[in-house]
């Protein structure tokens, strides 16, 4: 398969510059270990509410075989990172990389002074292959560099931004690739406007030590996606129980969403090896309300919510997202965008590959049509949510982004739990070695 990457040549609102690129079927095969990468503001820049700034960062570099995702839960008084921007042309995983530049999105106006800590980047450790021979793929190469930072910690309070200089080091964790899904439920009423982005109270989401989350990639509220999360008052360590309060969510259009609406579900994985058993006592069903797009209209439904985990494969594949049709595009205003049709083969959770991709914009999320499917039944998508950093036009055949598809193992909350302690013990065996980063 071919497809156009558009890019800028010169920074982003520079000169752009196209060239085709040919497309094989690949996977990969992720290491068990993570490193972290603090992300920096090198300069003072004005944000303004829901819209998308490009911000300069001091430098990171990335090893060669390794791909990066934002570590979730609002990093920032006035907003999240989306996504990273490389140095020039965009590179392939296996290349070493370099990050200059990240996309913001205010949920607050204000300023975002040079020295604070924007966001956190996961440097997850790869190898790739062809699909066809990714079985025999063996298991990446894996080096962890201790890292010091010195950042401003930043978050808001009674409507005050508060700014505490933190000296530290950051180094990166551990995977049990076992998880929970936790719905988020909005716990008010709130009016919505197209490209406008809101915090939405929700229902508490009680995050014991040493776990992380990440959105589930598939937008599951009619009227937008959910981008972040928000633990309200002065961020906490990985390694400290949290609880989030709010969701960042990104309208598509003009609506409601009411108490008791389904905005989105999250991924809560569990690293370390602490206790992980604490968000596993939460086994009610809930009833919660789905909100989808039919041939009639905005539809709304009740439906219950049962307690499932899984466990999460190391063996992984990439699809790309291809532009199939002609638009244009405006700044700032969130638009679905027709993609040639990909299929999500049943049991797979999705994640997207972040470093922008794409001249005009990011990709944000998948966008189903009709009700919601289980994670069970395979699906096919033809529609993503885009966000544009720029007026352009976006042109059938082009590059606009890439899903992660990571197959997984269903279980009950008793599995997950037999899972966990069987990983548990494995790390119990290996903690006398002197390369665990523990």
């Amino acid at each position: 398969m071919e497809a156009s990457m558009v890019y800028w040549v010169d920074g982003v609102g520079g000169r752009i510059e196209m060239f085709r690129i040919e497309l094989k079927p690949f996977g990969y095969r992720m290491g068990s270990i993570t490193q972290w990468k603090t992300l920096v503001a090198d300069e003072n820049v004005f944000v303004e509410r829901g819209k998308p700034a490009i911000i300069k960062v001091k430098t990171i570099r990335t090893p060669k075989n390794t791909m990066v995702g934002p570590l979730h839960i609002m990093r920032h008084a006035l907003g999240t990172v989306v996504d990273v921007i490389e140095c020039g042309i965009p590179t392939r995983v296996e290349e070493e990389k370099c990050i200059s530049q990240v996309l913001f999105v205010s949920v607050e106006s204000g300023e975002v002074k040079k020295g604070d800590l924007i966001g956190v980047l996961k440097v997850i450790f790869l190898r790739t292959g062809l699909l066809s021979r990714l079985m025999s793929v063996s298991t990446p190469e894996i080096e962890l560099k201790e890292e010091p930072l010195e950042a401003n910690l930043t978050w808001r309070d009674d409507g005050n931004v508060y700014r505490e200089p933190i000296r530290t080091k950051v180094l990166g964790y551990t995977s049990s690739s076992i998880g929970v899904w936790k719905a988020l439920v909005a716990d008010e009423n709130v009016e919505l406007r197209k490209g406008e982005v809101v915090r939405i109270r929700v229902k508490d989401v009680n995050l014991p030590p040493n776990t992380l989350v990440v959105p589930l990639a598939i937008m599951r509220n009619a009227h937008g996606s959910v981008i972040d999360v928000v633990q309200l008052g002065k961020p906490k360590k990985l390694e400290e129980e949290k609880v989030i309060h709010q969701a960042v969510f990104l309208p598509i259009d003009d609506g409601i969403v009411e108490k008791g609406d389904l905005i989105g579900v999250l991924n809560v994985f569990y690293v370390g090896n602490s206790d992980l058993t604490a968000v596993l006592k939460e086994a009610e069903v809930e009833k919660v309300n789905v909100v989808y797009r039919s041939g009639k209209g905005v539809i709304k439904e009740e439906v219950k919510v049962e307690p499932f985990g899984y466990r999460r494969s190391l063996v992984a594949s990439w699809e790309v997202l291809i532009a199939n049709e002609h638009k244009k595009v405006r700044f700032g205003e969130p638009c679905i965008v027709e993609i040639k049709s990909i299929e999500i083969p049943k049991n797979t959770i999705t994640y997207p590959l972040s470093i922008m991709r794409y001249a005009y914009g990011t990709f944000i999320d998948l966008v189903p049509e009709g009700p919601p499917k289980k994670i069970e039944e395979e699906r096919i998508i033809n529609k993503i949510l885009f966000l544009p950093i720029s007026n352009g036009e976006i042109r059938e055949g082009q590059l606009l982004g890439v899903i992660n598809l990571y197959p997984i193992e269903i279980g009950t909350l008793a599995k997950v739990r037999q899972w966990l302690d069987s990983w548990l013990d494995e790390m119990g065996r290996r903690l006398g070695e002197p390369d665990w980063p523990i």
